[in-house]
């Protein structure tokens, strides 16, 4: 539940940070408006500095509510430029990383919710009201000196962005992240190298109910189901991989006939989260080939900057060394913690679910063949690919 929760967020993260700036500047002008039109009748114990004539505060909202607007379209056209040059010399995919950034996005929303808020204090000011003294000009004020801290951020921030050195280097971060969740996530189960071949009385094939990517797991659920049903549960996708509908997803073996297969179908989908688009939330392979074609854009005849792709292997093949080093292929998930018998019996794997957590020769296949390919008429590429294989193998586990 909580992890679907986290997807959620993340589709909606833009929205929610920019959304979020805008709303507290909407809600600080109601509570300004409150003050200067006596709904809150505070305003005469504050100091007299900090008070305005209407007439002064006009002027300054005036002034300000035209500057921010002018700043926020500045900030939006920075932003366009930034994924323009990401379209078309780094990677679509790590646009996501740039707009995903707070600073981005809380820039622009506060520039935005400024504009907002000068312009409602504006609306709320009437000639009636000359003669009362007002905040609303000294909140602006200090609103504006916050912007252009705010604005300062950004400007700093977006040339980390735009440096090819930081973007790969953010990446990487936000990749190994990604991947210490992973192995922490499964440091606890047993593994093994091959599926048993452990023979049930009834097998069921659980297909897809939609078109889309499997973006999390929930393995709880899929336990649960396999302890209701005495069944070993074997999964066959990964998180990252599409699949069509009426695909195969899983298989069910029990010694148990299962009457409602409906139920059952329903029961294994419910623990998949199906999602539009790849997420890097939860699949390190999604998160590792960003850095896979920010390096394929760089040996590209178009640009044909090998150095970039040699700086790219380094860091690749630290992630790439992190699944290396895992034992087996196959987690073993079961509802207690008990170990397994020796003896290959059907009870022995009742309640069990199979997951395939670590297929590091296909992850290494599919993380390299591209670049093998476009590298391998440079004498500096192949021995950077030499290199970075090696530094994976000093880490692997004997399996």
């Amino acid at each position: 539940m909580i992890e679907q929760w986290n997807l959620n967020i993340e589709e909606t993260k833009i929205w929610v940070t920019l959304g979020g700036s805008v709303l507290f500047s909407f809600l600080l002008a109601v509570f300004v408006i409150s003050l200067d039109t006596r709904v809150i009748p505070v305003l005469d114990q504050f100091p007299t500095w900090t008070l305005t004539s209407v007439n002064l505060a006009r002027e300054i909202l005036s002034l300000l509510a035209g500057s921010l607007f002018s700043v926020a379209t500045f900030t939006f056209a920075t932003m366009l430029t930034i994924i323009t040059l990401y379209t078309s010399n780094f990677s679509p995919r790590a646009i996501e990383n740039f707009l995903l950034n707070k600073t981005s996005m809380q820039t622009l929303g506060i520039f935005l919710g400024g504009f907002i808020y000068c312009l409602s204090s504006l609306f709320f000011m009437r000639s009636s009201e000359d003669e009362f003294l007002v905040i609303s000009a000294t909140v602006a004020l200090f609103y504006a000196f916050g912007s252009v801290i705010m604005f300062t951020r950004f400007v700093y921030s977006s040339s980390q962005f735009v440096q090819l050195e930081k973007l790969i280097h953010n990446l990487y971060s936000d990749a190994n992240k990604v991947y210490d969740d992973y192995v922490k996530r499964f440091e606890a189960y047993k593994t093994v190298k091959h599926l048993p071949e452990v023979e049930f009385l009834y097998t069921y094939t659980i297909n897809a109910v939609q078109s889309a990517y499997i973006e999390h797991i929930d393995f709880e659920e899929l336990k649960k189901g396999a302890q209701k049903t005495e069944a070993l549960i074997k999964v066959y996708i990964r998180v990252g991989h599409f699949v069509a509908e009426e695909e195969p997803v899983a298989e069910i073996k029990t010694n148990q006939k299962q009457e409602d297969l409906d139920q059952l179908t329903e029961s294994v989908n419910r623990s998949l989260s199906y999602e539009e688009q790849k997420s890097t939330l939860y699949d390190p392979d999604y998160a590792r080939s960003k850095l896979t074609e920010v390096a394929l854009r760089a040996v590209s005849p178009g640009i044909n900057d090998p150095n970039t792709a040699i700086h790219i292997l380094h860091y690749k093949a630290l992630l790439e060394k992190r699944l290396a080093s895992l034992p087996g292929k196959y987690v073993i998930i079961k509802q207690s913690d008990e170990p397994l018998e020796q003896e290959e019996t059907s009870e022995k794997y009742e309640g069990t679910v199979f997951y395939r957590y670590n297929d590091f020769s296909e992850g290494l296949y599919r993380g390299y063949w591209q670049l093998v390919f476009y590298m391998q008429k440079d004498i500096s590429g192949v021995h950077a690919l030499f290199e970075s294989v090696k530094t994976i193998a000093y880490t692997a586990h004997y399996d």
